[in-house]
């Protein structure tokens, strides 16, 4: 029994307990997105290529991704607030190495120990919501929770992007804040978790953590993303990068027959199937896998673009940004009360208002002058935002709903796995279609045309557009399937009646 099934915690603490996990996974998604805005000054500091600035985004992403599931696993297993200090911990070492970064190479190394810390938190954070909430106050908690997300990456990117203009941090800010709020968060999760029902049992022996399986996932995700990073459209890039799609499907179907043989023997698995053929958690996992490919990839293009064609500074770049995420606080909150009536219908709504939106932005860049986009821009952002708010917040309540407690930090970092991958993925083919039409056109990211840069936007817009229709469609789909779900239940209760 954990301590949030005791009298032991009461509702205040675990609230204030869900809002430093909120504040927490906020911080750790915002760090996927913040690094756009000071691409242009990495560029002109570090001189990285394209390939450099595709590895800065990715290999947070990328190194998220793979240590999800270990930690998870080891979360579950009696280890959660261990690993959250560590995470903590972690977070700050590599923010600093990060800020301090003299070379293009270190700066990478740095976002890959980053991607590391957020693995290990991120599992954790969600893993405490769902073991503190019982399962019917969880939906209300998770809609606080993508509250604090929303307000996280709401204010992130004005506030990286200010640190950004000044001269004396320049890029090295949107590192440098991590280093203030990654302590305070450090000091609020030793005051307040372990009397918050964040305690478990001890832990259960040592932890059974698929390693094979792993790395085999980790390969074939990475096989999967090399061409798209190693494609600058310039005439030297090698063809023979599209083979490693081949290695990509070939650790695939060798990663999916390894886990059957140890799931059958009793063993631990990256990927529990038991937990997909729940159908709310599959659904879920699903359109993570789509929509959150689609979001990153525009962002980077929109502030890469505001930025370099437009003249803007990367605070009015990131303020530019703030009234989406600010109604996301507003479409969570109103997630998190509704979820329970209206369920997918929420997030349908959502991802039609973000496509309607993004599509929307692009009609104004095209045709506004450029003195309009500084307020244009942001009143079509403001749907967009309340959208993604309720797609995110009731995604996560509906994706964990029927999962036990007992496998809540298992079941978020497969949840996560497929976010992070889906991260990687939509920034690396979003970032292909923008770099190569600016580096294949014989330019670099700060001295190409503002024609060019609308062109490179136009592909990176495609690209998001589409992973978007499909998120769109298997949302309708899991929608309908809720409702022959619910008709059949209802002909069954009347013929019991009788």
């Amino acid at each position: 029994m954990t301590t949030s099934d005791q009298p032991g915690a009461p509702l205040g603490r675990r609230r204030f307990a869900l809002v430093l996990c909120g504040t927490t996974a906020g911080m750790l998604l915002l760090d996927i997105h913040k690094v756009s805005i000071a691409i242009p000054s990495i560029e002109r500091a570090l001189a990285p290529g394209p390939v450099g600035v595709q590895l800065i985004s990715a290999c947070y992403v990328l190194c998220f991704a793979v240590t999800l599931v270990p930690a998870g696993r080891a979360g579950d297993q009696g280890r959660r607030l261990a690993l959250t200090y560590a995470g903590l911990y972690l977070y700050l070492a590599a923010s600093v190495l990060c800020a301090v970064a003299t070379s293009a190479a270190v700066l990478i190394a740095g976002r890959a120990v980053l991607g590391v810390a957020a693995g290990m938190l991120m599992p954790q954070v969600m893993g405490l919501v769902q073991q503190m909430f019982p399962p019917a106050e969880r939906g209300r908690a998770f809609g606080v929770y993508g509250m604090c997300v929303s307000l996280a990456t709401a204010l992130g990117p004005s506030l990286g992007g200010l640190l950004t203009t000044s001269p004396e941090l320049g890029w090295r800010g949107v590192f440098m804040m991590n280093v203030p709020i990654g302590l305070a968060l450090v000091v609020a999760a030793h005051a307040i978790l372990p009397f918050a029902g964040g305690e478990q049992r001890r832990p259960r022996g040592v932890v059974d953590v698929d390693l094979a399986g792993l790395a085999l996932g980790s390969g074939a995700v990475i096989a999967l993303l090399t061409p798209f990073v190693f494609t600058t459209g310039k005439p030297g890039d090698v063809s023979a990068r599209w083979g490693t799609l081949v290695v990509a499907g070939v650790l695939g179907v060798w990663f999916v027959r390894h886990s059957r043989r140890r799931a059958a023997a009793g063993h631990s698995v990256v990927v529990a199937a038991h937990l997909l053929r729940i159908p709310s958690f599959r659904a879920g996992v699903l359109i993570s896998l789509t929509w959150f490919a689609s979001g990153p990839g525009f962002v980077l293009g929109l502030t890469i673009y505001l930025q370099q064609a437009e003249g803007f500074s990367p605070f009015l770049a990131g303020l530019v940004m703030l009234p989406s995420s600010a109604t996301s606080v507003v479409g969570a909150w109103a997630g998190g009360r509704l979820v329970a009536r209206r369920g997918r219908v929420l997030t349908a709504t959502g991802m039609a208002l973000a496509l309607g939106c993004m599509a929307t932005t692009l009609l104004v860049i095209h045709l506004a002058p450029s003195w309009v986009l500084l307020w244009a821009i942001p009143l079509v952002q403001l749907p967009q935002g309340l959208g993604a708010g309720l797609v995110v917040s009731p995604n996560h309540s509906m994706t964990l709903s029927d999962v036990p407690p007992g496998e809540g930090s298992a079941a978020s970092a497969i949840g996560q796995l497929g976010q992070r991958i889906a991260n990687s993925v939509g920034v690396a083919v979003a970032s292909m279609a923008y770099y190569t039409v600016v580096y294949g056109g014989g330019y670099s990211l700060v001295d190409a045309p503002a024609a060019v840069h609308l062109a490179g936007l136009d592909h990176a817009a495609s690209v998001a557009s589409a992973f978007l229709v499909i998120a769109l469609a298997v949302a309708v789909a899991d929608l309908r399937r809720q409702r022959r779900t619910r008709a059949g239940e209802l002909v069954l209760a009347a013929a019991g009646s009788r």
